[in-house]
């Protein structure tokens, strides 16, 4: 459907319900600019309830109490005693916000440095823009999607010419204690549509120097030939006034005599799961295959056997995924399968 088609619809409908002229055009006039983006249009809180098919009265209990609406849990973190606190979003909110994810945010293209939460990219794409340069910076943002506040988000929403108590009652439905709560499906998206403007403005840095810059979520890589410190300053500077901060303990700088990683994967000539990634899991094959499952576990400590073998599956599934000729990880991949179908 064109606009001269929605426009002729909506003045037949709304004439119909006996609609004032003045009504039908100051509709139609906030309706074209969200319809030439491709975007639902939403002309208040209750057409987002029809929408999305749960009633106004709890859409607003959501929006006013939110917190009520989600369970809490953590997990474990590649870091040795470090977790990741997950806020997963109830059921019923949980639909609501795949709908806006479905329906609203997916219809528009993050940057093209980004390359996590989208359809088609993997940190692959994200590593081999890097492969063989002079020297490697990574840096991290600081509490990602922590960072991202209200405002932001309600900025984003009203940036799409959204109206004030439409775009109030999305940013409602979309965080949580006033930032993106890690765990909502909403949040991945939002994050990268929100630091598209980062995104540009420190690529733009990048490129005026004739350098290489992705971010992966919260990993930011600068690659080339460069003095690290005014490029660290700079990149510090931009994100400052974007809201962000740089986590100084995960600043890292690689040149070419050393192992160059780009999310964990190496980039110095050649995309390569690292020397130290598959030495550990090429060691946990072993004792696995010597003394069995069961024995290996008990020597470190491990009871859930499901959950182990299907963080090894994990394991030689990101090595395959890097190098698919490894027959050494297909058939180690193959045997932990295996396994995992005696315990079902």
């Amino acid at each position: 459907m064109n606009w001269d088609q929605y426009e002729e619809k909506f003045y037949y409908y709304a004439k119909y319900s006996e609609k004032s002229e003045q009504y039908i055009k100051s509709c139609l006039v906030y309706a074209k600019p969200i319809f030439e983006r491709n975007l639902p249009i939403i002309y208040d809180q209750i057409h987002l309830s029809l929408l999305t098919g749960y009633k106004l009265e709890y859409l607003i209990k959501v929006s006013n109490a939110p917190s009520h609406f989600y369970r809490t849990f953590q997990i474990p973190k590649k870091r040795n005693n470090e977790f990741r606190l997950i806020k997963e979003p109830l059921p019923n909110l949980k639909f609501i916000q795949r709908w806006i994810l479905d329906n609203i945010l997916n219809q528009l293209e993050p940057s093209p440095y980004t390359k996590a939460f989208r359809k088609g990219y993997s940190i692959k794409d994200n590593a081999k823009f890097h492969i063989g340069q002079k020297k490697l910076l990574s840096l991290d943002i600081k509490s990602y999607f922590d960072s991202i506040n209200y405002k932001m988000v309600y900025t984003f929403f009203r940036s799409l010419k959204y109206s004030k108590s439409v775009a109030v009652m999305l940013s409602n439905i979309c965080t949580l204690n006033d930032s993106l709560p890690q765990g909502a499906p909403t949040s991945p998206m939002l994050a990268n549509l929100i630091t598209k403007r980062l995104d540009k403005r420190l690529a733009g840095y990048a490129n005026k120097n004739n350098l290489r810059y992705t971010r992966y979520a919260d990993d930011i890589t600068i690659s080339g030939d460069f003095n690290e410190g005014p490029v660290i300053r700079v990149v510090k500077s931009i994100l400052n006034t974007e809201g962000f901060k740089i986590n100084d303990n995960k600043t890292r700088i690689r040149k070419r005599n050393q192992q160059q990683e780009v999310t964990g994967i190496v980039v110095n000539e050649k995309l390569q799961a690292s020397r130290k990634y598959r030495r550990d899991f090429r060691q946990k094959m072993y004792y696995i295959k010597k003394y069995g499952i069961q024995s290996h576990m008990s020597t470190i400590g491990v009871k859930d056997k499901d959950t182990y073998l299907y963080s090894l599956i994990g394991m030689a599934n990101f090595i395959l995924n890097v190098n698919p000729d490894d027959s050494e990880i297909d058939e180690a991949y193959k045997y932990l399968k295996g396994l995992i179908k005696e315990v079902l």
